[in-house]
């Protein structure tokens, strides 16, 4: 089941599971809170707990973000739809971003109505969240915000002792939703999007350049967009670029797996398997690179096999 034609019921996160069903955690919470919960990163977590009399000296990523949830229920004393639009009123910082995450990712009625309003609001973080929420509900009004929000990098703040680092609201998400919400627009928004999913790929080959190979989050962004372009039958996207091979062969691949709609095509859970040079995607993959793309075997095969970076660790996301 591709997460982006069944949402918000299809997994995002691998570790959403773990929150909603008993036996992996404390406490059960729905999934559109799991959801802003993995979204986010929080500074401060809790401490360190004791558990049967052990000290536990390290907790799993999963485990912080259900403590965020825990935290976040405690703090405003609920997580239903009421709460929820009360955080959005009353709160600041990532609880407010928490509150537009999970009920982004709800199947509250009226959401988008509720989300809308931000589009316009002062706070640049603000209005990305609720875009990429409506966009993954297919609400052609956050489309301009969309727009320059694919373009720009993750805001950087200079603190007292003038080092350079990501506003703290900003991590974790703003880079993430990057990887999410092309594979929505590869089959869905106006053609305008053409031009600013091009612009994107683009500026993200460039930052990866000075690289071997790129990191499993610029990755993500790169299978995402490209496959993206290749979906609208944008092959030529990067005709006449000049790239390191690295680069070319992964956006060489998911430009075809795009046009070839072999996402959908296929099962998207067991990729390792379907491209296989022998298995039936592998072959017509392989076959397509050739002709397309006027690559000799070896480079085919070598593009064929550009996808195996491992995901970020600590992140989950499917595909």
């Amino acid at each position: 089941m591709l997460w982006w034609k069944e949402f918000p019921e299809g997994l995002i996160f691998k570790e959403e599971e773990w929150f909603t069903k008993p036996g992996y955690l404390p406490r059960q919470y729905p999934r559109y809170l799991a959801r802003a919960c993995l979204s986010l990163t929080y500074p401060e977590q809790g401490p360190i707990r004791e558990e049967a009399g052990t000290e536990e000296t390290e907790r799993p990523w999963y485990r912080l973000a259900w403590e965020v949830a825990e935290a976040f229920v405690e703090r405003w004393e609920g997580e239903d739809e009421e709460t929820l639009k009360r955080v959005l009123r009353e709160g600041e910082g990532r609880d407010r971003l928490a509150a537009v995450f999970a009920l982004g990712h709800s199947a509250f009625e009226g959401v988008n109505e509720t989300l809308a309003p931000l589009l316009e609001h002062p706070d640049w973080l603000l209005r990305c969240a609720a875009a990429c929420c409506l966009v993954l509900r297919r609400d052609e009004r956050a489309i301009p915000v969309i727009e320059r929000y694919l373009l720009l990098p993750v805001p950087i703040a200079v603190d007292s002792k003038g080092q350079v680092s990501v506003v703290p609201e900003a991590s974790g998400w703003y880079p993430l939703y990057k990887r999410l919400v092309p594979w929505v627009l590869a089959e869905w928004g106006p053609s305008s999007l053409l031009s600013q999913l091009r612009q994107a790929l683009l500026q993200h080959c460039r930052e990866a350049e000075d690289h071997s190979h790129p990191s499993p989050t610029r990755a993500g962004c790169l299978k995402a967009l490209s496959y993206a372009l290749g979906r609208r039958g944008a092959l030529g996207a990067l005709h006449g670029i000049r790239l390191p091979v690295s680069l070319r062969w992964l956006t060489s691949l998911y430009l075809t797996l795009g046009y070839l709609r072999a996402i959908e095509r296929f099962d998207c859970e067991d990729l390792h398997t379907q491209l296989q040079p022998e298995a039936p995607l592998g072959r017509e993959v392989l076959t397509f690179l050739q002709d397309h793309f006027a690559l000799d075997e070896g480079q085919a095969q070598a593009a064929l096999k550009s996808w195996r970076i491992k995901q970020t660790e600590g992140r989950g996301i499917l595909l």
